[in-house]
């Protein structure tokens, strides 16, 4: 997103009982990815989606005797928006290191694993889930870094060396055990 575009404000209050509506709003929001400049008052970038699931959440917080203002604000002051982007980014460079290190582990334990040659199938099973955990986690914060957060590239770099790795290890077991991916036995 270019500077100068439009932002989404919500602030709201929610009743605290029961506090099962007020953890699934700020669940959800977090989610977004909206940050919050005070307690109840978050901001997020107005696109189409967000925009869509913030009117929801205003909806379910009105809808349980809550009161909810949602504000669509044209453009900052400069240092405004430029304090708020550097805020956005800091919240998506903590999620981008926690995912490249989830990426490193994920290497060291396919390293480790090829060492040992723990060429199995559940081995592949294993570490597929894993790496599915890591491209689920990898897309929601993608989905929520507007700004394009300066370890982004490097994040995905990492994790496309992630499914390299894998593959090669799945083609290794297979190989292994005699196989080929996607072929049909006679047992």
């Amino acid at each position: 997103m270019n500077k100068g575009h439009s932002w989404l404000v919500l602030s709201y209050k929610v009743p605290s009982e029961p506090s099962t509506i007020r953890v699934r709003v700020w669940r959800t929001l977090k989610a977004l990815g909206v940050v919050y400049i005070q307690q109840s008052v978050c901001v997020a970038p107005d696109t189409e989606e967000v925009k869509k699931k913030i009117q929801s959440i205003k909806r379910l917080i009105e809808s349980n005797e809550g009161e909810a203002l949602l504000l669509e604000v044209n453009k900052f002051a400069t240092h405004t928006e430029e304090e708020l982007v550097m805020l956005f980014n800091k919240h998506r460079l903590a999620e981008y290191e926690e995912l490249l290190e989830g990426c490193k582990n994920f290497l060291i334990e396919i390293e480790t694993e090829t060492k040992k040659g723990k060429f199995t199938f559940h081995e592949v099973e294993e570490n597929e889930a894993e790496l599915g955990k890591l491209i689920r986690w990898h897309k929601k914060i993608t989905k929520r870094d507007f700004f394009l957060c300066s370890n982004s590239a490097q994040a995905k770099e990492l994790l496309d060396q992630c499914k390299q790795m894998f593959s090669e290890f799945v083609e290794t077991v297979y190989s292994t055990e005699g196989k080929v991916e996607g072929e049909i036995t006679k047992d």
